[in-house]
């Protein structure tokens, strides 16, 4: 069986979030495939739900730790510059919440939470590859509920 081309989708990954912390969820590595074994870069995390509570957790730091109030600065640091065009991801995931770039959001908060980690989530795969089933427990994974 081949697996998914989508990174992210093959990873269970949605946000594509590179190796580093030891999130709740990663694959334990022999429940892998051979193509998850070999991504050297990426979370595998067992299932799009984890991924989801990792995008989540990662915001909820940004807003606590470094007083991220904004789309534009999540984005800015979720893909830099150095790394991304910023400016166009910016865009996009305003685009696709209808929330301006500089408008206050609350990441603690499922009606903010929930459009933007989706967005992001379809900037990094290209397209919405998963479920809203699947974003909504990751979520509640992450203390985030309706």
């Amino acid at each position: 069986m081949t697996s998914d081309p989508v990174r992210a989708v093959r990873d269970n990954n949605p946000g594509n979030i590179r190796i580093g912390q030891p999130w709740q969820g990663l694959m334990p590595w022999d429940d892998m495939n051979p193509e998850q074994k070999a991504e050297t870069e990426f979370c595998v995390f067992k299932a799009p739900e984890w991924g989801f509570r990792a995008m989540a957790k990662i915001l909820l730091t940004y807003a606590e730790a470094h007083f991220v109030k904004t789309i534009a600065e999540a984005i800015t640091r979720w893909a830099p510059p150095s790394e991304n065009d910023t400016a166009a991801y910016i865009a996009r995931v305003c685009e696709l919440t209808g929330i301006g770039p500089n408008a206050k959001v609350d990441f603690h908060s499922y009606k903010d939470a929930f459009p933007i980690i989706k967005a992001i989530a379809e900037q990094e795969c290209g397209g919405w590859m998963f479920t809203n089933e699947e974003l909504i427990s990751g979520l509640a994974l992450a203390d985030i509920k309706p």
